[in-house]
């Protein structure tokens, strides 16, 4: 059996659930957000929503401010200046109410070798007051050839998988993923892909960080480029290449285009 096929009575009842939650106002509402260590200005005035259901592509260079601003709306990070308010919650005054809502795949997540990934899955569950059952998890993510392996004997594929099964097992209406396919073959990119599509099901709010055009173009409905701490362009992957002007064909012509053009501008 397809493993999404299985997994699907669990994801059509945390729908149910998600559908009855009443929120009136965006999942991520930012205004005048700024970040300074020492002499760099890591984020500079940022202002931006992110609206239930959306999909949303970070895109930007190294050093553009997008691990910043992921910490800071997970709350591992302090704003300089500016409100953060994640599901109405105001972070910044101290409400962390939101964080039982939200789940978090980081680029690199420091396991401990000698544990299985369901001794992780396990712990995690003891964590939350509300959480998948661990067997919806673990057909949901085709998890069941490696789950209990320790993690020093899985790849670096399955390692993903586990960190993004800890991420949804308290399944969270806002998913944060920062470079989730990065080092993965492409095969194993597609697949990853397959699943976010399976957990966005139309009513989880994605937010993802990435390098790769082709990963923006197949699961947002949404792009937000950044560059020197700054938003220069957001919106749907169209609206980005509108933006860039009548030279840019596709999306790599608008990042270039949009880069180049901020390079030279003054902070």
């Amino acid at each position: 059996m397809n493993p999404f096929d299985a997994a699907l009575p669990a994801l059509q009842e945390a729908a149910a659930r998600r559908a009855t939650r009443v929120d009136t106002g965006p999942v991520v509402h930012l205004s005048g957000v700024s970040k300074r260590y020492e002499s760099v200005q890591a984020l500079d005035n940022v202002s931006l929503d992110i609206g239930q259901g959306q999909v949303v592509a970070l895109l930007g260079p190294n050093g553009a401010g997008k691990s910043t601003l992921v910490e800071i709306i997970m709350g591992l990070r302090q704003a300089d200046s500016g409100s953060v308010n994640i599901f109405g919650d105001d972070v910044r005054g101290g409400q962390r109410g939101y964080l039982s809502r939200i789940g978090v795949q980081l680029q690199t997540t420091g396991f401990f070798p000698s544990l299985s990934g369901r001794d992780y899955l396990k712990f995690f569950q003891g964590v939350y007051p509300h959480t998948l059952p661990l067997d919806r998890v673990i057909e949901l993510l085709d998890l069941s050839a490696f789950v209990d392996k320790t993690m020093r004997g899985m790849s670096g594929g399955q390692r993903q998988r586990i960190a993004l099964a800890l991420a949804i097992v308290n399944d969270p209406d806002f998913i944060i993923l920062d470079e989730p396919t990065v080092g993965l073959d492409p095969i194993a990119r597609r697949e990853f892909w397959d699943i976010l599509r399976q957990l966005h099901g139309g009513t989880r709010t994605l937010l993802f960080s990435t390098h790769y055009m082709e990963e923006v173009q197949a699961l947002a409905d949404r792009v937000v480029m950044m560059a020197k701490g700054r938003v220069i362009a957001s919106g749907t992957v169209d609206d980005v290449i509108a933006a860039a002007g009548p030279e840019a064909r596709n999306l790599d012509d608008a990042y270039n285009i949009l880069l180049a053009q901020r390079k030279g501008a003054p902070k």
